[in-house]
């Protein structure tokens, strides 16, 4: 059985191996070991504390588990650039006319901002690519379940960047037409920095003034807002829940930055608690859905078999063993996708 859990230490070394095989551009799994052993701390403080904690610093990171092995992994961010501002770029339209010369023309824009600083963020997402079906949806879902349990925690507005196009190589064309001639930077060694540094770098390089986008070549045109291939299941799981790419991009490669109302999410907002009942076996109106419980520390989320019957959540004894729950305890229970596609 697919389980979601929190992350422990001992998931280090499963960790290291997923941040290297997430590649370019995934500074929220960063390739560094330190980093990822400190991530891990930060997010053992976070799901100890029972009481709701109102720093902001909070960081919930997640695995995906089958039979004890760690096939993925995703995290949340409770306030996206809590001790430094969350830069992107707003992606605008200024008009130049001239009433003499009959001319009006609207020119689309970037200017560098903070406006997604404090927001709620998804972040650090992988799954071993046998995984990419059920067990991605569940590991990505997991996070929405654990904030609709534990809402008083979190925001009202959420964000999740979605990686942008690069090469093999790790050149990115919207990296190399803006960044690049105001760091003397590749792409790659920009992404460690992003790691490794303060994140103040990008303000005091970074040009103040707007980007005329018309001036960039057209490949790096044609990045812009761009969704890299391999994050092509994670922008579907998102934009089924309701996110959307308006008017933000990653400063870095151009990616598309999505944002929503938390409480508009679809797991957020039509997932309902339910009494457990452990039978021996379930009638044959059981469904696949996505079922956590309401703990912090101990939390998980499985996709698994069972029946809503007369207000009551019917499961066998091992997906209630797999939650941690026992008769008359609340489980929170939401359809998969599939079904909201179904019913639309």
């Amino acid at each position: 059985m697919l389980v979601v859990r929190p992350v422990r230490t001992s998931d280090l070394p499963a960790i290291e191996r997923m941040a290297v095989a997430s590649g370019i551009g995934v500074t929220s799994l960063p390739n560094d070991r330190d980093k990822l052993f400190e991530r891990i701390q930060q997010s053992a403080s976070a799901f100890e504390h029972e009481a709701v904690p109102d720093t902001g610093r909070e960081f919930y990171m997640f695995v995906l588990e089958e039979h004890g092995e760690v096939v993925g992994t995703a995290s949340i961010s409770a306030s996206a650039g809590f001790d430094e501002p969350f830069y992107s770029y707003r992606s605008e339209t200024f008009v130049h006319a001239s009433r003499p010369l009959k001319v009006n023309n609207r020119i689309h824009v970037l200017n560098i901002c903070h406006d997604l600083t404090g927001m709620v963020q998804l972040c650090g997402f992988y799954a071993d690519p046998a995984y990419l079906d059920l067990g991605s949806e569940l590991l990505s879902r997991a996070r929405l379940l654990f904030i609709a349990g534990q809402r008083e925690r979190f925001g009202k507005r959420i964000l999740a960047e979605m990686q942008g196009i690069h090469d093999e190589q790790g050149q990115s064309p919207f990296w190399n037409a803006i960044g690049r001639r105001f760091f003397n930077m590749d792409f790659i060694q920009v992404e460690q920095a992003f790691v490794s540094h303060s994140k103040t770098f990008i303000a005091e390089l970074m040009p103040a003034y707007p980007i005329y986008v018309p001036l960039l070549p057209d490949e790096a045109q044609n990045a812009i807002g761009q969704v890299h291939p391999d994050f092509e299941r994670p922008f579907m799981l998102l934009t089924s829940e309701g996110f959307e790419a308006d008017n933000y991009l990653d400063i870095f490669d151009g990616g598309a930055v999505l944002t929503a109302d938390v409480d508009r999410l679809w797991t957020v907002e039509c997932s309902s608690t339910y009494p457990v009942e452990v039978l021996a076996s379930l009638p044959p109106s059981a469904t696949t859905m996505l079922l956590s419980n309401g703990c912090t520390d101990r939390f998980a989320a499985v996709a698994a078999n069972v029946a809503l019957v007369n207000g009551v959540a019917l499961m066998t004894q091992d997906v209630a063993q797999a939650l941690s729950l026992s008769n008359g305890q609340p489980v929170r229970v939401v359809p998969l996708h599939e079904a909201k596609e179904k019913q639309s």
